[in-house]
C-alpha cells in the first residue's frame, strides 16, 4: 500500500517529466537555446539528426553534436521518438525510419526529425 510519503517522493522524482510532456510548440530557435542552457529536469537534449546512425554514416562530430543541431525537449516526448524511429513504417517501405535514412542526406535526415518534431507538438509548425 502507498503511504503519502511514497506518492510524494514519486511526485518529487516525476512531476518535471509529466510538466514538461505538456510544453507548447516551440520554434526551432527556442528548443535550440534550451539546448544550450543545458540540462533540465524532465528534459533530454535531442539530435534533430539522429547522433549514432550519422556517425556511422560518416557525417563530421562538429555537425551532428553542433549546436544547430541539439534541441531540449520533454524526457517523455523523446522517448516517444526514439520508440518511432525503431517501429516499421509503411511511409518508408516498411521499414523503419532509422533503416530507411541509411546512407540518405544531411537534408533528408533533417527533414525528417524535423517533421517528427512537429509530428508530436514539440516544435511549431
Amino acid at each position: 500500500m502507498l503511504t503519502a510519503i511514497d506518492v510524494a517522493r514519486w511526485m518529487q522524482t516525476y512531476y518535471s517529466w509529466i510538466e514538461a510532456y505538456f510544453d507548447a510548440p516551440k520554434t526551432l530557435t527556442e528548443l535550440q537555446r534550451g539546448a544550450a542552457r543545458g540540462k533540465r529536469d524532465g528534459y533530454d537534449i535531442h539530435h534533430v539528426v539522429e547522433e549514432d546512425a550519422a556517425l556511422k554514416d560518416g557525417f563530421p562530430d562538429s555537425t551532428v553534436n553542433g549546436a544547430a543541431n541539439l534541441v531540449r525537449i520533454s524526457r517523455l516526448k523523446h522517448w516517444q521518438i526514439n520508440s518511432w524511429f525503431q517501429k516499421p513504417n509503411l511511409n518508408y517501405g516498411g521499414l523503419t525510419p532509422r533503416q530507411f535514412l541509411k546512407g540518405k542526406s544531411w537534408e533528408e535526415r533533417l527533414k525528417i526529425g524535423l517533421d517528427t518534431l512537429k509530428k508530436e507538438g514539440i516544435l511549431k509548425p
